[in-house]
């Protein structure tokens, strides 16, 4: 079992709630002072979790805001983007207090030859409906820096290919990473690290749930899985995971059977009025790739037929994926509702080529001639997903409704 450093805050300054927190007013004095002092208390906190950290680093909330704070007061690493040239706005708008969110993926590509331009793109894209309709957070879908992940939460990539990227005021809220097959081809647990350097990057371990309130009493869960570390539990032989012999701890057999084991404890624990997955590969898909990756990568194909059973069996309501360079929408019936599974690995990677027509079964829609993201919007009765091209123009819909036990085939 790996330890847990947990630090806490010296100064005594008390932060509001996570989300809130980035909307404070202007400090007095005497608070500057004592963030200040909050601010060297979580520089030794970091350097001391360099010296201790294990194969899963595991950072509390707290941890996070203290260290965001003290980033903002350094004058944070936001700025207005002048030349983004939005068009007219084209997503529709949100009800009142409704919560709206942004999922992207596959998009860590600045500076190689498999897509920078395409990810420099969609930054403008999702900077322009950020100023439109304001999320109140983002995540990601993993891969969020390729070809072989980060080394270090120093590594010059977050700053290269995510700060300098994403960098508009619309796009300062939290950003909540998932991982990806590439992320684990380095240290997975500095993309957690990386919580205390930035002031929005926000992930205290590999996996791990966020719960939003919506606007009359209901919840919005979204749970955060490492599709990767899910599928350590099945590999039987030395050749049958995809990049085996760079996995390392992190995707093995015992964190495998403990990240089963939380899973299986958080989605018995709670009642949602929306369950929503973010993890990396799909659980259904019409790409020309994934029909082979279950024969090519066997254990990959037992975990997702282990997943997907589990997913519905859970009461999720939406899957959100990336890994497959396109965008698709399908959905399975279970008893007394469905489950929409969303593929939006378009952040920046070449896109990949999709199978013929015919033989899409559960697939409702699948496009792959532009890259982008996806805009959510949760109310109490409804959960809608926009697919938004580069030019940030909605090019497909879908609403889930909570009192549908159809998929709209």
């Amino acid at each position: 079992m790996s330890r847990q450093l947990e630090c806490s805050n010296a100064s005594g300054y008390s932060v509001p709630e996570f989300l809130d927190s980035w909307t404070l007013s202007p400090m007095r004095t005497a608070q500057r002072r004592r963030l200040a002092m909050g601010s060297f208390f979580v520089g030794v906190c970091m350097l001391m979790m360099l010296t201790t950290q294990s194969t899963d680093a595991r950072i509390t909330r707290e941890d996070i805001r203290r260290a965001h704070l003290a980033v903002r007061e350094r004058g944070g690493t936001s700025s207005p983007v002048a030349d983004l040239r939005c068009e007219a706005d084209s997503l529709p708008t949100a009800p009142e207090g409704a919560v709206k969110f942004f999922a992207l993926g596959d998009w860590g590509v600045r500076g190689l030859d498999v897509g920078s331009e395409a990810q420099l793109d969609v930054a403008r894209g999702i900077s322009c409906a950020a100023r439109a309709i304001r999320p109140r957070f983002i995540v990601t879908l993993g891969d969020n820096f390729y070809p072989k992940g980060v080394t270090s939460e120093n590594d010059r990539q977050f700053s290269f290919k995510f700060e300098e990227v994403y960098r508009d005021d619309a796009l300062h809220v939290p950003w909540f990473p998932s991982l990806g097959d590439h992320d684990h081809l380095g240290d997975v647990n500095a993309q957690s690290m990386y919580s205390l350097k930035s002031d929005r990057w926000s992930m205290p371990r590999a996996w791990y749930v966020e719960v939003i309130p919506l606007t009359n009493g209901g919840k919005l869960q979204l749970i955060f899985v490492d599709w990767v570390a899910l599928e350590g539990r099945f590999s039987v032989s030395s050749n049958d995971r995809r990049f085996q012999k760079h996995l390392g701890e992190a995707a093995g057999k015992d964190t495998s059977e403990e990240h089963w084991e939380w899973l299986r404890r958080v989605t018995s624990s709670s009642n949602p009025t929306w369950r929503v997955v973010i993890g990396h590969r799909p659980l259904i898909s019409v790409s020309a790739r994934s029909a082979k990756d279950d024969e090519r990568y066997p254990a990959e194909g037992r975990a997702r037929s282990a997943i997907r059973e589990f997913i519905e069996g859970a009461d999720v309501d939406l899957w959100i994926n990336g890994h497959d360079h396109t965008a698709q929408v399908a959905c399975s019936e279970r008893g007394g509702g469905t489950t929409h599974f969303v593929t939006s690995g378009i952040g920046g990677y070449d896109l990949h080529a999709l199978r013929p027509r015919e033989e899409w079964e559960e697939t409702l829609y699948a496009e792959n001639g532009y890259h982008g993201f996806t805009a959510h919007i949760a109310t109490d009765d409804t959960l809608t997903t926009h697919f938004m091209d580069e030019r940030g123009r909605v090019r497909h819909s879908v609403d889930i409704r909570k009192d549908s036990s159809r998929c709209n085939y």
